[in-house]
C-alpha cells in the first residue's frame, strides 16, 4: 500500500529525555519483574519533522532503520522527508532510543492519518522490554511509575503519574569518555546477574508506597531524596557486577560518593549510566553546585555538568500546513 500524503502537510514532534531512577522489583520470586520509577527532564530533547516526499538530507542510519521498520509495519512505501533538529545523546542512560522511536513513529502515524498510541508504537520497535518509563513520559510527562512485566506483558503498564515539583532540580553529571551498557551487552548482563532477594525487594516496594510517593505529593524534599537514595542503593547492589561497581563511570562515582558523604541523599545513576545525578531543592542551588564543579573539574574535559528541571507535559506533536 502506498499512502497519499498531502504535499503541504508537515508533522513536528518534540520529546524529552528521562532519568530512570531505578527498578523496584529485581527479584525473580514474584509474578512480575522490574517495575520502574522515572521522570522526564528538560536538559535533552529529540525534535524532528516529517513531510511527504523524498529524503532531502542524509538521515542517520540508526534513525533511518527505525523509520523503515515503522513504515514496513504500516504496510506503506510512501516516501517521507525527515529532518532531525536535535537528538538525545545515545547510550548515556537518558532514553534516547525509546524517544527517537516514539518521535518517528508518532510523526509518521500523524502524517499517514493513523492512530498515535505510544504503547503500540513502542511495541513495533521492541521498546519497553524491561522499563516502560520512557513510553509513559512521552505520553504524560512528570514522574511516572510502571508495573514491570509478566510473561504476557507487551509494554509495561503505567501505574501512577504525578507532576514533579517545579522548584526541585537535578544536576546531571556526565562522563563523555564512555557509553553505558546497551544492546547485546545489556541483554547478556540481565541474563547473568543474580536476582535481588525477596526481602530487599519487598522493603524497597514498601518505601515506594510509604515514603517515595507521599513525599513527592506533599513536596517533602528530604523524604523523597531519602527514597531515591534507597532505590539507588537497591539497584546499585544488583548492577555492580556488570558495571564494575555501584556506578558505571569511576569519575562520576567519585563525585557522587563525595556528595553522599556531604549529606546529599538523592544521588544516583540513570539506567546503565554513565550519567549520574543529584537532586537539589532549587534551581539556584543546582546552578551553584554546577559552577563549583565546572571550576573544580575544569581540566577533566570529558566531564560535563548540566542543570535540569523536570518536564510535566507530554511530547508535543504539531501538524502544520506548510502551504500558508
Amino acid at each position: 500500500m502506498n499512502a497519499v500524503i498531502p504535499a503541504e502537510r508537515r508533522v513536528s514532534v518534540t520529546t524529552y529525555g528521562r532519568l530512570h531512577l531505578g527498578f523496584f522489583n529485581l527479584s525473580r520470586e514474584t509474578q512480575r519483574q522490574f517495575g520502574s520509577v522515572g521522570v522526564a527532564i528538560d536538559a535533552f530533547q529529540t525534535s524532528l519533522s516529517i513531510s511527504g516526499g523524498p529524503q532531502q538530507l542524509a538521515l542517520d542510519p540508526w534513525a533511518s532503520a527505525i523509520l523503515q521498520r515503522h513504515l514496513a509495519v504500516c504496510e506503506t512505501q510512501a516516501e517521507l522527508n525527515v529532518t532531525i533538529q536535535q537528538a538525545i545523546p545515545r547510550h548515556g542512560g537518558l532514553g534516547s532510543g525509546t524517544q527517537m522511536a516514539l518521535a518517528l513513529g508518532a510523526a509518521a502515524n500523524s502524517l499517514l492519518d493513523r492512530p498515535v498510541e505510544a504503547a503500540a508504537i513502542a511495541a513495533i520497535h521492541q521498546r519497553g522490554a524491561r522499563s516502560g518509563i520512557g513510553i509513559a513520559t512521552f505520553k504524560h510527562g512528570g514522574l511516572v511509575i510502571d508495573g514491570g512485566r509478566n510473561a504476557q506483558t507487551i509494554v509495561p503498564p503505567m501505574l501512577a503519574r504525578h507532576a514533579f515539583p517545579s522548584d526541585w532540580h537535578f544536576l546531571l553529571i556526565m562522563d563523555n569518555s564512555r557509553d553505558g551498557l546497551h544492546g547485546q551487552g545489556e541483554k547478556t548482563a540481565f541474563k547473568q546477574l543474580a536476582p535481588q532477594s525477596l526481602a530487599a525487594t519487598q522493603a524497597i516496594q514498601q518505601q515506594l508506597l510509604s515514603l517515595g510517593l507521599p513525599a513527592l505529593i506533599e513536596q517533602d524534599f528530604a523524604g523523597f531524596s531519602q527514597f531515591i537514595g534507597a532505590l539507588q542503593a537497591y539497584n546499585a547492589e544488583y548492577f555492580a557486577p556488570a558495571q564494575g561497581g555501584a556506578y558505571a563511570s569511576k569519575a562520576v562515582a567519585g563525585i557522587l560518593q563525595t556528595l553522599q558523604q556531604q549529606g546529599y541523599a538523592g544521588v544516583g545513576q540513570t539506567s546503565w549510566g554513565p550519567t549520574g545525578f543529584v537532586l537539589l531543592p532549587s534551581r539556584a542551588e543546582a546552578i551553584a553546585m554546577q559552577m563549583q564543579f565546572l571550576k573544580k573539574y575544569a581540566e577533566q574535559t570529558t566531564l560535563g555538568f548540566l542543570v535540569s528541571a523536570a518536564v510535566n507535559q507530554p511530547a508535543c506533536i504539531k501538524i502544520e500546513d506548510v502551504a500558508n
